[in-house]
């Protein structure tokens, strides 16, 4: 699947191992050499430009983090998951758009689909002994950017309090 959370439109140039390789060529440093690595994995419908807002009033994020554009956070494969944090990532931050009755996701579904499928990752984690913090999802419009740093840096400490992926260097 590349972006519609339905599987109905494909892309030619985006697809679900394109995701896969770019969360491969992440560089994760030894645990002892830097702070937590996260991935932020954002919808470039709303999350993104959100980003780029952040970036243009020059407003400070973590710089552990690495950042993945996606079609529609909809379009989450819990492979990325599982992959990202068997590689020693510490943890991952979904950015998407609002989902309810105030919804602004592109795709009608995807950020709702996203939250569906990442209430199943908490029970994968805690068996695999790895806390559920090390995920979480925020989703927002593009008009809160100005809270967007507070809310990555808050998740950056957060990992800085749950210690090292107990995977990393393997």
């Amino acid at each position: 699947m590349g972006a519609c959370p339905e599987r109905i439109i494909s892309f030619k140039n985006y697809s679900v191992r394109m995701i896969g390789n770019l969360i491969k060529s992440i560089n994760v440093p030894d645990e002892w050499d830097e702070k937590p690595r996260f991935i932020i994995l954002a919808c470039e419908n709303d999350a993104y430009p959100a980003l780029d807002m952040v970036g243009i009033t020059r407003k400070e994020i973590s710089p552990w983090a690495r950042v993945i554009p996606m079609r529609c956070l909809g379009g989450l494969n819990l492979i990325w998951v599982a992959d990202s944090l068997s590689k020693g990532i510490d943890g991952i931050l979904l950015l998407g758009c609002r989902h309810g009755d105030d919804y602004q996701c592109h795709f009608m579904k995807g950020s709702e689909l996203a939250e569906i499928r990442l209430s199943k990752v908490a029970e994968t984690l805690d068996r695999l002994a790895l806390e559920s913090d090390r995920v979480q999802l925020i989703q927002l419009q593009i008009s809160e950017y100005s809270e967007l740093p507070r809310m990555i840096n808050e998740f950056s400490e957060k990992l800085d309090e749950v210690g090292p992926n107990p995977y990393k260097g393997f």
